[in-house]
């Protein structure tokens, strides 16, 4: 009869690999990867209610927002400002107005330039300062995080994963900023772009109340109306994450 000896290190090697490959599988949502640039935030979702959301970024001036949160308030709509927390101490009055109507507030950042040429520590202090300015001014939890410009990297989604932000995009943009004239606004949310959609449920739409966007208050209460009729709910972000089944692209995460 042969005897199978076992030595004891090689077993304990092989029990510490399994191991390890099982955290690692465990945490597989959780990790970055650096070389395929799979982490991505939230441009929409899929939801089985007619919901899409609306929201609005400010970095400057003030003419704007007054005007929008009254065509929001006549449409009984909600929304998301996303908002940049230099103006936000600036404009405190305002943030307190935007709140008193009842809207969520996200994270514009600190300074309008792009997350992903920041080095990580200089990200880390952008993202804390923008939440700590924000969460005082407002009384709310801040956990959305619109980075400016749109720019994004592995190490803003992470960073600002890690410190309780969802990142969020769009995916049907009213070109608002560019200046366009009211009824090309209203037809890029309502009909779309070329090569593009227009608003269907699960979207989140962009506009924006700085004073750039000249167009936005006399766009918005056709644009809330048509989607009205078409029986859409208009929300904020924080709700439509809340009823999706899954978000959009692959690489992002509710």
């Amino acid at each position: 009869m042969k005897v199978l000896i076992v030595k004891r290190k090689p077993l304990l090697l092989l029990l510490g690999i399994l191991l390890l490959s099982l955290v690692v599988f465990a945490k597989r949502e959780n990790m970055i990867s650096v070389v395929t640039k799979n982490l991505k935030p939230i441009y929409s979702v899929r939801t089985e209610t007619k919901q899409i959301a609306i929201t609005f970024d400010i970095s400057w001036g003030e003419e704007n927002v007054v005007p929008i949160l009254r065509i929001l308030e006549e449409a009984n709509v909600h929304a998301t400002f996303f908002l940049s927390s230099p103006w936000a101490e600036k404009k405190a009055e305002l943030v307190k107005k935007i709140v008193s109507y009842g809207h969520e507030i996200g994270s514009h950042g600190r300074r309008h330039i792009d997350m992903n040429t920041m080095s990580e520590s200089e990200l880390i202090k952008e993202l804390d300062a923008s939440k700590s300015v924000l969460e005082n001014l407002t009384g709310q939890k801040i956990t959305l995080l619109r980075p400016p410009n749109g720019a994004y990297d592995n190490q803003v989604i992470a960073a600002a994963n890690a410190r309780g932000y969802r990142v969020i995009q769009w995916s049907v943009d009213s070109l608002d900023w560019k200046r366009p004239g009211s009824e090309a606004v209203i037809n890029n949310i309502i009909n779309g772009r070329q090569k593009n959609k227009g608003a269907s449920p699960g979207d989140i739409l962009l506009f924006h109340a700085s004073d750039s966007a000249p167009d936005t208050p006399k766009a918005l209460p056709a644009i809330l109306k048509t989607l009205k009729t078409k029986n859409y709910e208009l929300v904020p972000v924080g709700k439509l994450l809340q009823n999706a089944k899954e978000s959009w692209p692959p690489g992002s995460s509710l």
